[in-house]
């Protein structure tokens, strides 16, 4: 989140009923503020939502989060049940020689990984460093490929030259002069010393979909006409607090009249298409046991998806009948394969099937597929982001009254945003 309130005055804007504009809105309405919460779409809840089917339920784009402390008192307070992820399906796996793999580096490569996070140095410009270069200097090049490459593809469909240290993953910023192991080390020691609760992965027992409908409805109680969806807003409002929870490409209309500057840097953010594919299987059809939540998938591989989540193995409720079927969520596109957004139902139906056959060993057609596409699904978080993050706060959000809150503003994963969320007024 990028700016402050003008906390003298107790009335805000808010732009976008998307997930950030919504939690933003719950927040602030239970802190006293007049909250009026504008969507111009007739759907609130952006990219999240969860489908029905004969089968089961399927995700359109998050499907876990964490459960920390704010995520729970969120969801006890909204009536959202929890249920974490089984005790017996944990695994991970990374895909390695077309097999899953718990740990995918052999035994040389783990060694060499050692001694570059033992004994190779940090050097002091982290503002332009990249994920890949941090790998390969701090852990070795397959520690890139088999370790950072499929980590970052899952999680924000792109390559780790693609990502900055500084913007997506601040914690693994290395002192200048000290080591990778070193770091470490000494930073968990002091989390022991903090006894820091460990927080585990959870789904909303009916879908994402439920989080976001008993938000919209609660809003829609407290708020009342002040939450209007299908309202086309060409420039902000003049209010003593606004704050726009829209993709960074509509923020950048909206501030174009007060900030031209920001409007430039808030047009370059770039976005990363994704296709979300919930596949239902019959049991039938395994040709060996699947456990676990997963397995990502280096670009090495050379797969048409970049990872897939073994959904029903890993939280109950998935599936309506688990003694006949089962569920996964096979993710593809990203900023290397950009052509799967726009790809026919059949081709990917075609490459969903093959995929889980060569991967999975599950043999014939699933029962059912359900597709998500998104063109800009989610932003990239390069070394170019905090710029625009340094932009925002000199210029449009410098004045107390007017915030950027979103998935780009510093926070991509549901857990983020609602911690980010929680944190105003």
């Amino acid at each position: 989140m990028i700016g402050t309130l003008n906390t003298s005055k107790r009335a805000v804007t808010i732009i976008g009923a998307g997930i950030a504009g919504m939690l933003a809105a719950y927040t602030l309405d239970k802190n006293g503020y007049r909250v009026t919460l504008l969507e111009e779409k007739q759907r609130a809840g952006g990219l999240l939502q969860t489908f029905h089917t004969k089968y089961g339920i399927a995700e359109a784009a998050a499907n876990s989060l964490l459960a920390s402390p704010a995520v729970r008192n969120l969801c006890r307070d909204l009536g959202v049940e929890l249920v974490e992820v089984r005790k017996e399906s944990r695994a991970r796996y990374v895909l390695r020689n077309g097999k899953l793999r718990k740990f995918p580096l052999t035994i040389r490569e783990t060694l060499d990984a050692l001694g570059h996070a033992a004994f190779t140095p940090s050097i002091n410009h982290a503002d332009e460093l990249d994920l890949e270069e941090w790998g390969r200097r701090h852990l070795g090049s397959a520690g890139v490929e088999y370790l950072l490459t499929p980590f970052v593809r899952g999680i924000y469909g792109v390559q780790p030259a693609e990502v900055g240290v500084v913007a997506a993953f601040p914690k693994l910023l290395v002192p200048p002069g000290r080591s990778l192991l070193a770091t470490w080390l000494r930073k968990s020691f002091k989390r022991s010393a903090a006894k820091k609760e460990h927080a585990h992965m959870v789904a909303p027992k009916n879908g994402i979909g439920d989080l976001v409908g008993r938000l919209e409805e609660h809003l829609a109680q407290r708020l009342g006409d002040r939450f209007m969806k299908g309202v086309k807003i060409t420039a902000p409002p003049d209010a003593p607090n606004v704050l726009l929870a829209t993709p960074a490409y509509t923020a950048a209309q909206l501030v174009e009249p007060e900030s031209s500057l920001l409007a430039e840097s808030l047009r370059e953010v770039r976005y990363t298409p994704l296709v979300s594919v919930t596949a239902f299987v019959d049991r039938n059809s395994f040709t060996r046991p699947i456990s676990g939540i997963g397995v990502l998938v280096p670009a090495s591989e050379k797969r048409k998806c970049l990872g897939i989540l073994f959904s029903s193995s890993s939280f109950a409720g998935r599936v309506t009948d688990e003694s006949r079927w089962a569920s996964f969520t096979l993710m593809m596109g990203g900023s290397k394969d950009r052509q799967w957004v726009d790809a026919s139902d059949e081709l990917i139906n075609n490459a969903v099937q093959n995929e889980m056959n060569e991967i999975l060993g599950i043999r014939g057609e699933p029962l059912e597929i359900i597709i998500n596409r998104w063109p800009r699904a989610i932003p990239q978080y390069s070394i170019e982001l905090p710029k625009l993050w340094a932009c925002a706060r000199k210029t449009w959000c410098a004045t107390p009254g007017r915030v950027l809150f979103g998935n780009y503003t510093g926070q991509v994963s549901l857990r983020g945003m609602i911690e980010s969320a929680a944190s105003l007024g």
